[in-house]
């Protein structure tokens, strides 16, 4: 199926500010996803981000951290790119990067790349989405890299006064649900 197929309807009534040279566009896509494009053709890098609507208010009582855990796991092999790591080797090889977090209400990913390998980017970020592959290896590894991460918070004093509000909101909000690791 080509691109524009998949197109269900594009904006191009972007408000943006007066200083802003860039070009925009919005798409909604036939499977309901919404897109903003941005071409800027000042700058040396390509990038994409994606946002999805699943934070760690989304984690089931019996799995918190089940949404960060999953961040981590998708940057660890796809069914089309099996190679542990093959993401992140391929955008540093092409001068680029990437990172992802997960908040409360989403987990946002996100990388860079030299223009000339936006493409092939792309398609390899797609395939986090389209099939991860959740190796037991790969699990608890990262069940571990995700509890040392919240090991790691523990000291702080900033996440210490942000764990207080959490445990002593309504238990019945899913804002006192814990969210940075294994609870």
């Amino acid at each position: 199926m080509s691109v524009a197929m998949g197109v269900k309807q594009r904006f191009n009534d972007i408000i943006k500010s007066e200083q802003d040279d860039r070009f925009y566009r919005g798409l909604e896509l036939q499977n309901g996803m919404k897109v903003i494009l941005i071409s800027d053709p000042e700058t040396d890098k390509s990038a994409a981000s994606l946002d999805l609507h699943v934070g760690s208010l989304s984690d089931p009582d019996d799995l918190e951290g089940l949404a960060h855990f999953c961040e981590h796991m998708l940057f660890l092999g796809t069914k089309k790119y099996p190679t542990e790591n093959s993401y992140v080797k391929f955008l540093s090889e092409h001068g680029g990067s990437c990172n992802a977090f997960t908040s409360a209400a989403d987990t946002n990913y996100y990388f860079d790349v030299a223009p000339p390998y936006l493409f092939e980017a792309l398609d390899r970020f797609a395939q986090f989405f389209i099939h991860p592959l959740f190796t037991e290896s790969a699990t608890e590894r990262e069940v571990n890299a995700v509890h040392s991460e919240h090991s790691k918070n523990i000291p702080s004093d900033p996440w210490r006064s942000h764990r207080v509000s959490k445990v002593t909101s309504d238990p019945q909000h899913a804002y006192c649900k814990f969210g940075t690791g294994i609870g």
